[in-house]
Formats: C-alpha cells, sequence, structure tokens
C-alpha cells in the first residue's frame, strides 16, 4: 500500500513524507521497526485533498477512504486493503475494516502570541467532542439519572461526528498551509510536537524504507528527537531502539 501511495503521489506531483514510527524505522532500522505493526504517513493538507482526485488510480483492492457523513469514524483518511479482515478493540468497541495506512493531514500554524493559544484551545474542544460523539454521549443516554439521559440525548442530536469533523476541519484549514511558516498536525496527533519550521520539510529527501528509496522530511533528526526523545539519533540505537510493546491490539487474516 505504501509504494501504491508513493507511485500515485509521484505521478501527480503530491507531497507526502514517512512520519512517526515509520520514520523513526527508516532512520533507524532502513524498514520497520521490528516490533512495529502499521504505517504512518503525513500529508499537507492542499495534497492530501488532492489524492481525493485520484482515488481511482489505486490497485483495485485498495479502498481509499475518507471520513465522510456516512463514515466518519476517524479524523483523517485510511488506505484499506479489502483483500484483508482486520478487527480491532479500541476503547471497548469492536472495528472492522482492512489492513490499513493512516494518512493524516498537515495545516498551517499561527505565529505564536494570544491567537495561537486560543487557536489551539478551540481545536482541543473540538477534538474531544468529535471523539466523546463515538460512543460517550451515546452512553449517556442509558443512564439511571433522568438528567443524564437528556443531556445525553441533547448532546447526540447537537454533536454528530460529521458535524464536529467539519467544524474542526474548517478550523484548521484557517491558517492556509502554504502561506505559514510553521505547520504541523492539529486535526489529529500532538499539535505541540508535531508542530515545526515548514523548512524542515522542503525540499523532501528520501530515507531507505524494507529497500525502497521513499520521502522524508530533511528536519527528520531533529523531528525525531522532539518527538522520541534524543537518544533515537544517537549511533548506539542504530539497529538497537529500546523496545516498546505495540498499543494495538487486533487481530488480521485474508477474508478468502
Amino acid at each position: 500500500m505504501l509504494l501504491e501511495l508513493d507511485r500515485v503521489c509521484k505521478n501527480h506531483s503530491l507531497r507526502y513524507y514517512l512520519d512517526g514510527g515509520t520514520l523513526l524505522g527508516a532512520m533507524c532500522y532502513e524498514g520497520f521497526i521490528p516490533w512495529d505493526d502499521d504505517i504512518d504517513i503525513k500529508m499537507p493538507r492542499p495534497d492530501y485533498e488532492r489524492l481525493k482526485d485520484y482515488s481511482g488510480e489505486f490497485s483495485s483492492h485498495i479502498q481509499v477512504r475518507f471520513p465522510s457523513k456516512e463514515d466518519c469514524e476517524y479524523t483523517f483518511l485510511k488506505l484499506i486493503d479489502t483483500r484483508t479482515l482486520l478487527v480491532e478493540n479500541s476503547g471497548g468497541r469492536t472495528k472492522r475494516s482492512g489492513v490499513y495506512i493512516d494518512i493524516l493531514p498537515m495545516d498551517g500554524h499561527p505565529e505564536d502570541g494570544p491567537e495561537y493559544g486560543k487557536h489551539l484551545k478551540k481545536l482541543s474542544r473540538l477534538n474531544t467532542l468529535f471523539h466523546g460523539s463515538q460512543d460517550r454521549f451515546e452512553k449517556l443516554r442509558y443512564s439511571a439519572s433522568p438528567l443524564t439521559r437528556m443531556k445525553g440525548a441533547a448532546y447526540a442530536a447537537l454533536y454528530t461526528p460529521w458535524r464536529l469533523l467539519c467544524k474542526l476541519t474548517k478550523t484548521a484549514k484557517k491558517y492556509q498551509y502554504d502561506e505559514c511558516r510553521r505547520v504541523g498536525l492539529l486535526v489529529e496527533g500532538d499539535p505541540i510536537r508535531e508542530r515545526f519550521e515548514k523548512a524542515w520539510l522542503e525540499p523532501p529527501t528520501e530515507l531507505e524504507f524494507e529497500g525502497h528509496m521513499l520521502p522524508a522530511p530533511p528536519g527528520y533528526r531533529r523531528h525525531m528527537e522532539i518527538f522520541y526523545g534524543e537518544h533515537v539519533t544517537k549511533p548506539e540505537s542504530y539497529h538497537n531502539l529500546p523496545q516498546y510493546p505495540g498499543n494495538h491490539d487486533y487481530t488480521v487474516s485474508w477474508r478468502e
């Protein structure tokens, strides 16, 4: 799926970057960290939204799943291999899909000052409401307290996931990516640690990942130090990162 994404993005000059544990793996293992079990990608918002226009260019078994009014469980798009079945336990709920790649949008950040704090506060509130709308509001409707049941019904009607995601996305897009000096994740992820100078991203460099050269931010070493700690860029971490247990509780099988 990653190679399919690379092919489509290169065909249409779309920017994307290895991110998270995938970027860390490329830096320290030239591929997957031995105990890692997913792939993380980030894209500038303009390229992220254009990707939808080319969803028909992926192989037939790969679905490009953007959030929609009918399917709004996540705030970001996923590439899903429809030949597979992935059963995931998350937050007490069982989710069924296929093996996937997460692709997260990056947006522009305002400069430091009161406006930046207000922007993050509004985004945090909307993000909390979005995740609460997935199941917590519904659970309130079965409370023993009549008042709590009324609140649950009102919240579930007022704060639907799609309505909240639209507000969240509109707020995140307030500062245009290509016009800002600082950029990063706002809709999902950690907006503080995932905020950096746009110069860290352009022009992209390439790192080896499982035998293929793929785009990475040129400032990836400093980004990894900020996100994971300065020890990850030291020579002793090469092929020797401290092992952390995975946090994904799922089973995977072929559908056939």
